[in-house]
């Protein structure tokens, strides 16, 4: 995920194009972006999902809504760490964003300016564990609440993604192609139709949280379960999207995996173990159709 760059929003849009919009308003050089508008819906339905579902599964709601807080601010830190080390920069092709930041060192703080799912993650993960374990809420049982809650924050927050340009696909004669035309859009080239892998996620997040909801309530066999099975169906398919992805996220070698797929792949691998090795030795419980 990633935002709109100050030098892109100088730039004017032709008048009589039709495009996506980065910011929904601008008054004079402030304005709300789209993106962080359409994050900030994600993380409220995230929370009510999350709240919703300690309440069902007996864990104390408003610990749940401190676990979330506390996941959200660490999820930010990580997403945000993450853009300025390993991405490149959208706006030059080819050059590590992190040039620019040791440029512009301030920006580093702008937060509007780009965020990396899998930084967020890697960072919010292990630290909302611990405090769950911290708190005696049932580490594996949170877990499960936190797996069906955060793909609904990523509906959101791709649909973010798709206003601001960011995170766009290759060139593609596909019918379902987009065109950007906006200038202070990320997306590259403007005026080519490009695959809308931000739509994509946003859809397979939905789908996800689906599938997600049903499992914990029907086919659940162990507590943890829901939440591997999110970090395996969630890496599997951020791989395979990736791969008609066009932005400048970082990559490694030599431009054959980005840096998402690099950590989807171990994702993959340890989550799948996992399933396996706790679906013979975990306890098993019963699942609730309410």
């Amino acid at each position: 995920m990633a935002g709109v760059r100050e030098e892109a929003r100088t730039q004017k849009e032709p008048k009589g194009t039709e495009s996506v919009r980065p910011w929904l308003f601008t008054v004079g050089d402030s304005g709300i972006p789209s993106y962080w508008a359409l994050l900030m819906i994600g993380f409220c339905a995230a929370f009510y999902v999350a709240w919703r579902e300690s309440r069902h599964d007996g864990v104390d709601p408003n610990r749940m809504l401190d676990l979330s807080l506390l996941m959200l601010l660490a999820g930010i830190v990580g997403a945000r760490l993450m853009h300025v080390l390993v991405e490149d920069d959208p706006l030059h092709p080819g050059r590590p964003i992190l040039y620019y930041y040791l440029e512009h060192p301030g920006d580093i703080f702008k937060l509007w300016n780009g965020l990396a799912f899998y930084g967020g993650f890697l960072l919010a993960a292990p630290l909302g564990l611990w405090f769950a374990k911290a708190k005696g809420l049932g580490v594996a049982k949170v877990a499960d609440i936190a797996a069906i809650a955060i793909p609904v924050g990523l509906v959101f927050g791709r649909l973010g993604c798709f206003m601001a340009g960011c995170c766009h696909g290759k060139p593609t004669d596909l019918p379902w192609g987009v065109t950007f035309t906006d200038p202070m859009s990320l997306a590259r080239p403007l005026g080519v139709a490009l695959h809308p892998t931000q739509l994509y996620s946003s859809i397979f997040a939905l789908i996800l949280f689906f599938l997600l909801f049903i499992q914990k309530r029907r086919w659940r066999v162990f507590e943890g379960q829901v939440f591997l099975t999110f970090c395996l169906l969630y890496s599997a398919g951020r791989f395979l999207i990736e791969l008609v992805r066009n932005d400048n996220r970082g990559t490694w070698f030599n431009g054959y995996l980005s840096s998402s797929q690099l950590i989807a792949l171990p994702v993959v691998l340890v989550s799948l173990f996992l399933l396996v090795w706790f679906g013979k030795r975990a306890p098993k419980i019963k699942t609730s159709t309410r």
